[in-house]
């Protein structure tokens, strides 16, 4: 969990330099079925914090904060809300939800340095959509990366990859 305890931080920022002093993480407070090494962020599209999130992973990956080298993270727009039942099943209400996976280590993650991390997964959900997070998708994503800390162009749309086979 990103819990900003020495303050906040800009997606400009965390991909300037995914270990800003600003970035701190809590780890091992909850301890959900089917929700294990996700990071949440909320007011994610008003405030911009796409790439924060995306630094958020990949530094997760290469410290080694999560299990099998993957991360997750979930940003929910304002006034949106994700609600996931006892079995993994999430719906989206009120707002877009993206779902941002990190499955491989970053290109780069170091202090003072840009991030560099290639083909970032993000699923956009739309209010009313369902999202299995005890058995998460491998298709219906779409692809954007971040190279010396400059991101892909739209950061929040992209054609779903569909020929996952």
């Amino acid at each position: 969990m990103y819990d900003a305890c020495r303050g906040s931080v800009t997606s400009d920022e965390a991909l300037y330099d995914p270990y800003d002093p600003a970035i701190t993480f809590t780890t091992g407070m909850f301890t959900w079925a089917n929700y294990g090494n996700t990071i949440n962020d909320s007011h994610f599209v008003s405030r911009n914090r796409m790439g924060r999130t995306m630094a958020f992973v990949a530094r997760a990956i290469e410290d080694g904060l999560t299990t099998g080298g993957a991360a997750w993270g979930v940003g929910v727009d304002d006034g949106g809300a994700l609600f996931i039942d006892r079995n993994g099943r999430a719906t989206v209400a009120g707002a877009d939800t993206f779902v941002v996976l990190g499955d491989h280590r970053p290109e780069r993650a170091d202090p003072d340095r840009y991030l560099s991390y290639s083909n970032y997964k993000i699923w956009r959900l739309r209010p009313g959509q369902t999202y299995d997070f005890k058995n998460r998708p491998t298709c219906g994503y779409y692809l954007r990366s971040i190279v010396n800390g400059v991101p892909d162009r739209d950061l929040y749309s992209g054609t779903p990859v569909t020929n996952c086979g």
